[in-house]
């Protein structure tokens, strides 16, 4: 709550007009009985306590607010006494301990002070004062104490951290400029601007910058330009005051919304001296208005300088490069490559004419290799007849696809110039020879181990039906018994009408 300065208290306002000329008491005290005086009464004489005693009745109805500074301070066990001044005032004041225990700072000389309390007159001495019962901090004391605390709160959570601080544009296009459209911050930041960078473009929201709304509009500015209208840079600005004009920028709801911004704040409140917590959590401070201006956008004078000397630079940086170029292209042109091109196909056509010798080389040792692995196989596939009826079939597979391959070799091989097609077809020819005739013969070898071989002779294979397991035992079945004949062209189905054993047949 705020309360206005000093009251001026006016006695012909607060008591009827007929108690200034008769008086009446409201109370007793040392054996008084205070009444109202009539006729003959006014010629009593009084003594001195009686005339403060009814002074001090007359006042002890009187509960006022006054507003002064703190002076001539003098503290007891008990009770403290000050005044309460102004320019061209004093009030002697007094103050109980247990009126002092309720407040939640200390009395200090020269601070601002509003106080609560009784008038009366110290009936002992005759003196005027008021007995306070309720003090506040009143002034920029307690504006700044609350200034301090939240400040130490605020940066506690790390809202003024220079980390989490956004970086301002270089070249913005569009500024935001939050102020009242009334004072001379709005003149500053706009002749500013447009002195300094006449190519970016400045919206305005007028808000209140002094007051109790003033923090509500301000936050609702903010968010409105982040919300609905983003800009490049946020300027918030007003003029100079006192610390209780500025209250509106010390608040932790704008302290808040400004680290909110997802747009760069610049503030510029107040003059050089003046601090303000928005100053602290905005991503640049400037002194003044004028400053947050010249912080938000460049010099157009200084951008054209540094675009000049950037041009300058890169003119030269070319001109060298050119030169290195040119120095290295006189360089090749002078290397023998360069000067005789046969050189290029002499050498290509030596390291064409290796590559054929190591790949008849190679071909040659491969074959070999594959040779010795038919004769193995062949070696084998004699030890293990009955595995083998399909390996003819497959090396004859494997000899077509090789030959496919070599002769694809030697269709590619005969496109290139020099290569020598009719020895290295040669060699490849008698090499599929020898390989071939390795092959019948161990096909021929095959088949006279063949099973198909032996039927051919007149011997048949007998099995049970439906079973692959050949009979080699009469009775291995029995009477009745159907039976699958293999012939050497065709099978016969046979029915066992009778049988007879080994041992009979050598009887």
């Amino acid at each position: 709550m705020y309360f206005n300065p000093l009251h001026v208290f006016s006695f012909k306002k607060a008591l009827p007009e007929r108690a200034l000329t008769s008086a009446q008491p409201v109370g007793s005290a040392g054996g008084y009985n205070g009444r109202i005086m009539h006729g003959s009464d006014e010629e009593r004489v009084y003594t001195v306590a009686e005339v403060n005693r009814l002074a001090d009745g007359l006042l002890q109805d009187l509960v006022v607010w006054v507003e002064g500074e703190v002076s001539n301070l003098r503290p007891y066990p008990n009770f403290t006494f000050f005044s309460l001044t102004e320019e061209d005032a004093a009030l002697p004041c007094v103050m109980f301990k247990d009126a002092m225990g309720r407040m939640e700072f200390e009395l200090q000389e020269g601070m601002s002070l509003l106080s609560r309390g009784r008038l009366g007159i110290y009936v002992r001495r005759g003196q005027f004062r008021l007995n306070v019962f309720e003090a506040q901090e009143a002034g920029e004391g307690k504006l700044r104490r609350e200034f301090l605390r939240l400040m130490r709160k605020l940066s506690k959570e790390g809202l003024f951290e220079e980390s989490i601080k956004r970086p301002i544009p270089s070249y913005p296009e569009l500024v935001g400029l939050v102020t009242s459209l009334e004072g001379a911050a709005v003149r500053d930041v706009v002749i500013n601007l447009t002195r300094r960078f006449p190519g970016s473009r400045l919206v305005i929201r007028g808000v209140r910058v002094q007051g109790e709304e003033a923090a509500g509009e301000i936050i609702a500015a903010l968010e409105l330009f982040n919300r609905s209208f983003p800009v490049d840079v946020l300027i918030l600005a007003r003029g100079g005051g006192s610390l209780e004009d500025l209250q509106p920028f010390n608040t932790e709801e704008i302290v808040r919304a400004i680290r909110a911004s997802a747009i760069p704040v610049i503030t510029g409140v107040g003059h050089e001296p003046d601090i303000t917590l928005s100053d602290l959590a905005a991503d640049f401070r400037a002194s003044t208005p004028t400053g947050a201006a010249e912080a938000a956008v460049p010099s157009s004078v200084e951008v054209l300088s540094l675009l000049r000397q950037r041009e300058v630079s890169l003119a030269a940086e070319l001109r060298r490069r050119l030169h290195g170029h040119e120095r290295e292209l006189g360089t090749l042109e002078k290397r023998r490559p360069f000067s005789d091109p046969s050189l290029l196909v002499s050498q290509a056509m030596q390291y064409l004419a290796e590559g054929e010798k190591r790949l008849i080389t190679a071909t040659g040792a491969s074959l070999q290799s594959k040779e010795r692995g038919v004769e193995t196989l062949s070696l084998s596939l004699a030890r293990y007849p009955r595995e083998y009826r399909e390996l003819p079939a497959r090396l004859d597979d494997a000899a077509a696809k090789l030959g496919t391959a070599v002769g694809a070799w030697m269709r590619w091989r005969e496109r290139e110039p020099g290569l020598r097609q009719g020895e290295l077809r040669a060699a490849a020819q008698g090499l599929l020879a020898r390989v071939e005739g390795r092959m019948k013969l161990a096909a021929s070898r095959l088949e006279a181990l063949s099973p198909l071989a032996v039927l051919a002779r007149g011997y048949a294979i007998a099995t049970r039906s439906g079973k692959g397991k050949p009979l080699t035992d009469s009775m291995e079945v029995k009477e009745g018994e159907m039976v699958d004949v293999r012939l050497h062209r065709g099978k016969l189905y046979c029915e066992v009408r009778d049988r007879e054993s080994a041992d009979e047949e050598s009887d």
